[in-house]
């Protein structure tokens, strides 16, 4: 999903485009935003001048400036690595061993937000960067029951996943979730609610390790693998 609006899209993109040209925004952003309210104008204006008005009210400009403790980087671990046979890049998160329980209960809470909401904006500067909507591979090994079930954990997830739906809208083209035990089933049920089925349709769940590998090798380059998930036979 190039973010270039194609031969279909061109007249009404720029009635959007003259629309919100006070807000002063890419054609990468006012695509993505036409294209999830389904080329319905008020709507996406709405949209993205909600959007607009978070962003400034967060500063969310400024996230490479934010400052969080050393430890979120092994509590919370993400890589940006590689990219697919499409040249869209992609964008490992190791959900299972993030230890949000630990840190809501430490009061950490907003720290945590602050934290998604700038994986969230570097993962959008470089499909930017690449011109194409991203993959997302969110691998839930190591989810404990007690992680699973952590309702202030999965409260402060369903806030992630509402924002990305109202704030960072079309970034994904696809979404694997891998490696998922079977409590993943009950933070799932909790969380998808607030998920757009456009994008639910976009999901893809694989238990099998070799079900994964196979996908992986069929849809990604070798060296675009992360080295954490590298199929045995590479």
């Amino acid at each position: 999903m190039y973010l270039k609006p194609d031969e279909e899209e061109v007249v009404i993109f720029q009635q959007f485009k003259d629309k919100v040209k006070d807000l002063d925004q890419s054609d990468e952003t006012l695509i993505r935003f036409l294209r999830a309210r389904d080329y319905d104008i008020p709507n996406a204006e709405k949209m993205l001048r909600s959007a607009t008005q978070w962003r400034e009210e967060i500063g969310i400009d400024n996230c490479l400036k934010w400052e969080f403790p050393p430890n979120y980087e092994s509590d919370l671990p993400y890589k940006l690595f590689g990219k697919d046979y499409d040249g869209a890049p992609i964008c490992w998160v190791f959900a299972g061993k993030w230890t949000t329980k630990k840190l809501v209960e430490n009061e950490e809470s907003e720290h945590v937000l602050r934290y998604d909401y700038s994986v969230m904006e570097k993962g959008l500067r470089r499909i930017v960067e690449c011109g194409t909507a991203g993959v997302i591979v969110l691998d839930m090994e190591g989810l404990s029951f007690a992680q699973a079930t952590h309702i202030p954990s999965l409260k402060l997830s369903y806030i992630v996943l509402q924002t990305i739906e109202q704030c960072y809208p079309e970034i994904a083209k696809a979404v694997y979730v891998i490696n998922v035990p079977w409590v993943f089933s009950f933070a799932y049920n909790f969380i998808k609610g607030v998920i757009a089925p456009k994008t639910l349709a976009k999901v893809k769940i694989i238990s099998s390790k070799d079900e994964w590998h196979a996908e992986f090798l069929k849809k990604f380059p070798v060296d675009s693998i992360v080295p954490e998930l590298q199929p045995p036979s590479c």
